[in-house]
């Protein structure tokens, strides 16, 4: 990576790249703006932009003189900018300046504009978006989010960036278009960039888990009100999680940064959509509350889905980007927390049963709403995510746990209406036989019922088991999902060397096709060049196999394991995933680094195993150790240096591997509990409880060996995995 960026400089100063050939010298009046350092989100570009309608090619020419052009911020609204930058074409031009920290690096730019343009750097076109046309109903922008475009080997020569744009013509229903900036450009490194493209991948994951648990709800209600239809709030609160699982989907796809509308119609209904669903949402909870305890809508309830209606229509006409439509949508909302609450608190003074589980749901959801609020206004983030996700679940989950109950509650009262009339059938036996056939098709009946009842009883217990089963699945694919990081890490350095010797070697053959062309020939010298160019093809064939080693071993981790057994080096097996799990984490946390201790026994057997399971059991040692120590590093305490150690060694016909962390360690009442499924200490959200138990079956139920863990609290913790030799 460095040889190649360096080749690039040198081009770029020798004015061999075409970027530099086509930069005329500018004028030494044209002042460029410097840019010496860029934010860590990267610097918009919203300063020295000069601006003139009309449209001409030679525009793009970076010596054209445009100090007779005005100036302006095309991050500034529209209606804040002269009318004619919105109604016809129209150039943009930025002369800058790097300094010398940055002419070195290989920079992005990542432009996005409510317009159809073509972007030029020194006169070569570097980018086109949309179809650009004089007439303004013509023009078609590609509402798509740019990766981003490379901008290497720039130098501390002045450049320019002239954007030719055409902008969009918004409907005339759209009356917050003149809120629209037009031209968004943000500068940044390849380090920046990447972390900016990782967190617009983690908030889309974020949003799907929410998504993912009230898709799972709507199912669950559903099958409740297919199994009793008289229950209709179970029918109504079937909408209210699936709207709100679609509202959270939605959301996903629109965070997530890859989003591609192939017309104005789509880009502008998207947020129109998502106000849409998280309006239902919130209608059908509040309609669910109104079945659940047995009232009537009223006026009220019919005044709200006006109110509601009306801040949707009002908020599509903006696209809900001014303050007004937004504080209406607020308002909205607010107004439907505060029926939901004002039935629950009635249902309490009626003394309704099971009022205070759907209470405490929304006391828990609305606690965390205020926590969230006073963190917020004190500058601390870190517990946001968490408490808006318990804000947003907890009214549910206590909605659920009641129907739940309820369900429960009758098949209860069903088998106590059984026994009473069993009682009652043998008190009476003696004295009204005329009443024993009467009293026989009543038992018929109930058995039935109860029957009927068991068996959905049997049938609930069969989903929740299968839910179980595909938990578990999701966490041995999340194993995987922690080896990509390592994997992408420890590839790039064999496909750098690969890339690297390539370059090289071309150049090589470059300078041997020249001296081969010469009258009078150099032999000490080509013999020279063939053997460079043999000794990089070695290179480049050993660095190959390297990666390809590795992809390999990435296809064996992500297939399904077959169970079947092989002999197994558990010394490479352990370094393996040590290092890719500690490159996971590094990947995810630059600044987190541990020292890392091997004593790999020499010798030792190998073992007859599934490789991939028990490297799933290694990769979650791994990482918890590394976890533990992270969580002992942020603590701030004084010369603590996180360290990890691995040994393996053979004990009698047994192969031994422990794995040390100097960690918080584990309390005594926590140790006995770790082996459960679905049992862990990590915070919501950061664990599922799975991986120990995994482990632990792993180990012992299939290859026959013991899994156990010592642990000193404050001092670290220690698992020992032992295996048939």
């Amino acid at each position: 990576m460095f040889m190649k960026h360096f080749l690039l400089a040198l081009l770029a100063a020798l004015g061999l790249l075409s970027g530099a050939a086509a930069a005329a010298p500018l004028p030494a009046d044209m002042a460029a703006l410097r840019i010496d350092r860029l934010p860590a989100g990267g610097l918009m570009l919203n300063k020295g932009w000069r601006y003139h309608p009309g449209d001409d090619p030679a525009w793009a020419r970076p010596g054209f003189d445009d100090l007779g052009w005005d100036t302006l911020n095309p991050v500034r609204p529209r209606r804040e900018l002269p009318a004619r930058l919105h109604t016809g074409m129209g150039w943009l031009r930025l002369r800058f300046r790097l300094g010398d920290s940055l002419s070195r690096q290989v920079l992005l730019l990542r432009p996005n504009a409510n317009a159809a343009f073509e972007m030029y750097l020194d006169g070569q076109l570097l980018h086109r978006d949309g179809r650009l046309h004089p007439d303004p109903a013509q023009v078609q922008p590609n509402f798509n989010t740019l990766a981003s475009l490379d901008l290497p080997g720039l130098g501390r020569a002045p450049h320019v960036l002239a954007v030719r744009f055409a902008p969009m013509q918004y409907p005339a229903w759209v009356l917050g278009a003149d809120n629209f900036p037009p031209l968004f450009c943000r500068l940044f490194t390849e380090p920046q960039f990447r972390r900016q493209t990782a967190e617009v991948a983690q908030n889309a994951t974020r949003l799907m888990v929410p998504a993912s648990l009230f898709g799972l709800l709507t199912l669950l209600h559903l099958v409740f009100f297919r199994y009793n239809p008289a229950r209709r709030a179970n029918l109504y609160f079937a909408f209210y999680a699936g709207s709100a699982a679609l509202s959270f989907w939605l959301s996903a796809y629109l965070a997530g940064g890859d989003t591609n509308f192939s017309s104005n119609a789509q880009a502008l209904t998207a947020p129109v959509a998502l106000a849409g669903l998280q309006f239902l949402s919130y209608m059908w909870a509040v309609r669910a509350l109104y079945a659940l305890f047995g009232y009537r809508p009223g006026r009220l309830y019919y005044g709200l889905w006006g109110a509601g209606g009306l801040t949707l229509a009002g908020g599509s006409l903006y696209l809900f980007t001014t303050g007004a439509s937004i504080i209406a949508a607020v308002v909205f909302m607010g107004l439907a927390i505060i029926e939901l609450l004002r039935l629950t608190v009635k249902a309490g003074r009626e003394r309704q049963r099971g009022v205070g589980i759907i209470g405490t749901g929304f006391a828990v959801g609305l606690l965390s709403l205020l926590a969230t609020v006073v963190l917020s206004a004190a500058k601390v983030y870190y517990f946001n995510n968490a408490l808006l996700f318990i804000y947003i679940l907890a009214p549910a989950l206590g909605i659920s746990l009641f129907l739940a109950r309820e369900f429960a509650l009758d098949a209860q009262q069903l088998l106590l209406k059984l026994r009473e009339v069993e009682q009652l059938s043998a008190q009476t036996l003696a004295q009204e036989q005329d009443k024993q056939a009467l009293l026989a098709a009543q038992n018929e009946t109930l058995e039935t019922q109860v029957h009927e009842r068991t068996g959905e009883l049997q049938r609930s217990l069969t989903d929740l088991r299968a839910t179980q089963a595909q938990l578990i699945q999701r966490e041995k694919m999340a194993s995987l999902g922690e080896l990509t990081a390592g994997i992408a890490h420890e590839i790039q350095n064999p496909l750098n060397f690969v890339n690297n010797f390539s370059e090289v070697s071309t150049e090589l053959l470059e300078e041997l096709e020249e001296e081969q062309a010469k009258l009078i020939r150099d032999a000490g010298l080509e013999a020279e060049l063939v053997g460079d160019l043999r000794q990089n093809l070695g290179k480049i064939s050993h660095h190959g196999r390297r990666a390809a080693a590795i992809v390999k071993g990435m296809l064996e981790h992500s297939r399904t394991s077959t169970g079947e057994r092989a002999p197994t080096d558990l010394n490479q097996l352990c370094d393996e995933y040590l290092r890719l799990a500690y490159q996971g984490l590094r990947a995810k946390d630059k600044t987190f680094n541990a020292t890392l201790n091997t004593d790999f026994a020499p010798g030792l057997p190998l073992v007859e195993a599934a490789g991939a399971d028990v490297g799933r059991v290694l990769l979650n040692l791994f990482g918890n150790a590394f976890y533990a120590v992270q969580k002992r590093q942020q603590t701030g305490e004084v010369a603590y240096k996180p360290t990890v150690c691995v040994r393996t060694k053979q004990v009698g016909n047994q192969v031994e591997i422990r794995v040390h962390d100097n960690g918080m360690g584990i309390p005594d009442d926590i140790r006995a509990k770790i082996f459960q499924p679905f049992f862990t200490t990590k915070p919501t959200g950061e664990g599922t409880g799975l991986g120990l138990s995994l482990s632990y079956d792993i180990i012992t139920k299939a290859h026959g060996g013991a899994l156990a863990v010592e642990s000193q609290p404050g001092q670290g913790t220690e698992f020992v995995i032992t295996l048939p030799a």
